[in-house]
């Protein structure tokens, strides 16, 4: 490790959907930055999780790493979660906490004339309730300095229709959850909470509905941006980074743009 130039040097760091897409580019930037343990989670598609493993090891091979499958759904998920962290870093403590799994699946999503109340109910618990969850059950395992970062989406603060309705909701319910935890935790424990409003970003997962919706959405969806194209997602997690860094203390309650200047939310 001391051959790393490493604000996040001896830290600890869970990310949720770290298998993959955003989630995936957060743990090798935090990796990059000097976290000495990173816990990774996903739903279902362990080799996709291992792969991000071994390229933090590519890295630095004395990071202490683990990986786990956990279910949003889960009325238990915070508890589980950190408890599963803790134990298999073999750690009492940890310093980052990123929520950045979430049910995101425009493929699923129906219109809001015809969503049914259990789908509705699904999201919010996914979305909203989940993180949290997660959360409160980690602040009281974090040291004053610590970071909770929750990723959030430009739906919260615009009108994009059907079939984003419930999507956006959750969304902004958690921004509000964010900025709530961050009035009582700040003072509390000393630790900071933000959510990261992030564009329209080229995931494996983003690309697939640019596939089902066609060369119309993929240009519109690129043109939002000021600088016309899609996000990557190693830019979305060099800002999460930062955010986690002891560099950004007075960044606390905040919504924070990840979207390449996105018209539509400077319009919102």
């Amino acid at each position: 490790m001391e051959t790393i130039a490493a604000p996040l040097r001896g830290k600890c760091a869970l990310v949720t959907g770290g298998s993959r897409g955003i989630g995936a580019a957060i743990a090798i930037k935090l990796a990059e930055q000097g976290c000495s343990k990173i816990a990774i989670t996903y739903s279902s598609n362990q080799i996709k999780a291992e792969e991000v493993l071994a390229a933090i090891a590519q890295i630095c091979p004395e990071i202490k790493t683990c990986t786990f499958s956990a279910n949003l759904a889960d009325p238990n998920f915070g508890e589980v979660v950190i408890e599963r962290t803790l134990s298999g870093l073999k750690t009492d403590k940890i310093d980052i906490v990123i929520s950045n799994a979430a049910s995101v699946d425009i493929g699923q999503m129906s219109p809001a004339a015809s969503m049914p109340k259990p789908e509705w109910d699904a999201m919010m618990t996914q979305n909203a309730w989940s993180p949290l969850a997660l959360a409160r059950a980690a602040v009281t395992k974090m040291p004053p300095g610590g970071r909770i970062i929750m990723l959030s989406s430009g739906s919260s603060k615009v009108a994009f229709g059907d079939p984003t309705v419930a999507y956006a909701a959750s969304k902004a319910a958690m921004d509000s959850v964010a900025k709530n935890l961050a009035a009582i935790w700040g003072v509390q424990y000393g630790v900071t909470v933000n959510s990261v409003s992030v564009g329209a970003t080229a995931t494996d997962a983003f690309k697939k509905g640019l596939e089902q919706w066609g060369e119309e959405f993929a240009k519109w969806s690129g043109e939002l941006s000021l600088l016309e194209r899609h996000g990557e997602a190693r830019e979305v997690a060099a800002i999460v980074a930062f955010i986690a860094s002891p560099e950004a203390s007075w960044i606390v309650g905040n919504q924070i743009p990840a979207n390449g200047g996105s018209l539509s939310v400077l319009q919102g």
